[in-house]
């Protein structure tokens, strides 16, 4: 990512909704939390990192495994490394490739940002999904969004979907440690839960029935999120998606859909197609929602993202990060952010992922404001995220009576 000054004035925001639990936590706070919990890692990840692998290991393709999405993981059986054993420079070599790469102002764009974005991706998932880790890494992503003035978070996360019981085992402890986290810190976490945007028809048909399981035992559970590298049709999965957010709407049965769409340009047709289907669903507004949606964004496109009162989340270092900086009007930055928000859609802020992108919510601010963006459409902003609190706690009335309202935050001081 590219270097960002930081000017004298403080945040504005006071959610971030757009977020994934693996990309969230500072890549140190995930090295610091597997030291204290002596964790081994696996040697796999340590090579894909670059790191020198200790005497006597050696790794074959039988080694790691590729997941839906590009994402490496070890294998069952695979070489293992006491992270205690590696060295200082060791440990902060693999913090380092557990972020995206910095961009300095006016370099080239990175050739395959997204095989870049997979393998830190795979670098940090040995640690940032470890069961044992979870209470620690949600504590340390509520300090951020603290200190940041956020008092709101949404994680989406794919373990909930993992094969029962242990899907239902993790939410149930993610929920027990997002209370605990609430109750100390002020910060609300909740949960969306991730499917591949690639996976099977019946790899998807099996997910949404779990997730509907799941929703009706897990009030912090609140939806789904089809991510993943847009290298696919929406169309691909929408119809089965829609039919399923469409069930839940005749249930009376709320339900949050983010789709990510328009984040690159290979299918230009992807957030009309997200978007029709979310009208399809007859999702209440707010409930639908686009990550990015930087490409295939026309007249149209906003009439209907007005029409049905979608979401846009807008991810402005996750956009630079991923090659889309620059002057043009496709930039993903604070002009993006404005035209939207002039155009009459409920547009957010979000980091994407504080700690696999380096920021933070007042860093995306500052962005915001360095690109144009006015106090006014800051404003907006805040008006949107007020109105998204609004109609969770409408839609999701068990919220207040788990999770309790979330009390005032103190002032934040200035950075």
């Amino acid at each position: 990512m590219e270097h960002v000054p930081v000017p004298p004035f403080g945040p504005s925001v006071s959610t971030d909704i757009h977020t994934h639990l693996t990309g969230a936590p500072r890549s140190a706070e995930l090295v610091r939390l597997g030291l204290l919990a002596d964790l081994h890692y696996p040697a796999a990840m340590l090579d894909l990192a670059g790191i020198p692998l200790p005497g006597g290991i050696r790794l074959g393709q039988e080694h790691t495994r590729i997941l839906p999405g590009g994402i490496v993981a070890p294998a069952r059986g695979s070489p293992m490394v006491r992270l205690r054993d590696l060295s200082p420079g060791c440990l902060a070599q693999l913090a380092a490739a557990m972020e995206m790469p910095r961009r300095l102002p006016g370099a080239a764009p990175m050739a395959d940002p997204f095989t870049l974005l997979e393998r830190a991706y795979s670098v940090r998932r040995p640690l940032g999904a470890h069961p044992l880790l979870l209470p620690g890494i949600l504590a340390s992503i509520a300090g951020d969004a603290r200190r940041d003035g956020v008092r709101h978070v949404e994680l989406s996360a794919s373990a909930p979907l993992a094969e029962p019981p242990e899907g239902a085992a993790w939410m149930a402890m993610a929920e027990g440690a997002a209370l605990r986290v609430q109750a100390a810190s002020g910060v609300r976490i909740l949960f969306l839960a991730t499917v591949n945007r690639h996976a099977s028809p019946e790899a998807m048909a099996r997910s949404l029935a779990l997730l509907d399981e799941l929703m009706e035992h897990h009030p912090l559970l609140v939806g789904l999120d089809v991510a993943g590298n847009e290298t696919n049709p929406t169309g691909d999965f929408m119809p089965a998606v829609a039919a399923w957010a469409a069930a839940r709407v005749r249930r009376g049965r709320p339900a949050v859909l983010r789709i990510h769409a328009g984040e690159t340009p290979g299918h230009p047709g992807n957030v009309r197609a997200a978007l029709e289907g979310m009208r399809a669903a007859g999702l209440p507004p707010g409930m639908g929602r686009i990550g990015h949606a930087l490409h295939g964004v026309g007249r149209r496109e906003v009439a209907l993202a007005r029409e049905i009162g979608a979401v846009v989340e807008m991810g402005i270092g996750s956009n630079r990060a991923l090659g889309y900086g620059g002057r043009s009007l496709r930039s993903g930055g604070g002009a993006r952010l404005a035209r939207l928000i002039r155009a009459g859609v409920a547009t957010v802020l979000g980091t994407d992922g504080h700690g696999i992108y380096a920021t933070s919510s007042a860093r995306e601010v500052r962005r915001a404001v360095r690109d144009g963006a006015t106090e006014g459409v800051l404003a907006e902003v805040a008006a949107h995220e007020a109105g998204h609190l609004a109609r969770m706690l409408q839609a999701f009335p068990r919220l207040a009576g788990v999770a309790g309202p979330c009390p005032g935050l103190p002032p934040v001081p200035a950075p």
